[in-house]
């Protein structure tokens, strides 16, 4: 392994710490002031993940001047994935899907469990009582943090389901 050049350390340190800089900068302000609830609504909802896509960006064009810097290069060839070691994925895969698409019909309280279910069994959980209470545990306590904690009000669908935390 090789050890980065004493300058390029101290410059990717600098970076990491102007990251930190800024985002305390954006938590002491409000959107207005940091100039970006200057939009409609549509516009001031997509900051966030518009900030953590070039932020991203950043990060993996940063990664490949560190590496062609350094003639650190991926190996010429890497191996092959087989068609087996992609069953998990794609289970996961089809799980997000479905989840996304039955979320405005049927709500967040009955479709998040059930993907949570689905995602432990995948990951290797069989045991059906830890797949019950971990999956109805999770989905509760994330309703709870957002509809309480941050005033979120999540998808009730066709039968308008929502706690009255």
């Amino acid at each position: 392994m090789k050890i980065l050049p004493h300058h390029l350390s101290w410059a990717v340190a600098a970076f990491f710490a102007s990251i930190i800089a800024v985002v305390f900068h954006q938590i002491s302000t409000t959107m207005t002031e940091q100039g970006i609830a200057s939009g409609g609504p549509y516009n001031n909802a997509a900051a966030y993940p518009r900030a953590v896509a070039v932020t991203i960006a950043f990060l993996v064009a940063a990664q490949l001047v560190v590496e062609f810097a350094t003639g650190r290069n991926a190996d010429p060839a890497p191996p092959c994935a087989r068609l087996r070691d992609l069953k998990r994925p794609a289970l996961l895969l089809v799980s997000f899907a479905v989840y996304l698409n039955l979320l405005p019909e049927l709500g967040y309280h009955l479709t998040t469990a059930p993907l949570i279910c689905s995602i432990l069994w995948t990951c290797g959980e069989r045991k059906p009582a830890k797949l019950l209470i971990t999956s109805l545990a999770m989905a509760f306590i994330a309703a709870f943090f957002f509809e309480k904690v941050l005033n979120v009000v999540l998808p009730g669908g066709y039968f308008g389901l929502n706690i009255a935390w």
